[in-house]
C-alpha cells in the first residue's frame, strides 16, 4: 500500500504538519546561525 493511498490518509495531513515543522526548524536555524555569528564576533 503506497503512503499517498487515500485509505492511509486519516486525521491531519502529513504535507501541512510536515511543512509547518520544517519552517520552524528553518526559522530556528537562521537564528541559531545568527546568534552563532554574533558570538563569534564578539569573543575575537
Amino acid at each position: 500500500m503506497a503512503g499517498n493511498d487515500s485509505q492511509h490518509r486519516q486525521g491531519p495531513s502529513v504535507d501541512t504538519v510536515d511543512q509547518l515543522s520544517s519552517v520552524v526548524l528553518l526559522g530556528l536555524a537562521a537564528a541559531g546561525g545568527a546568534v552563532a555569528v554574533i558570538l563569534s564576533s564578539l569573543v575575537s
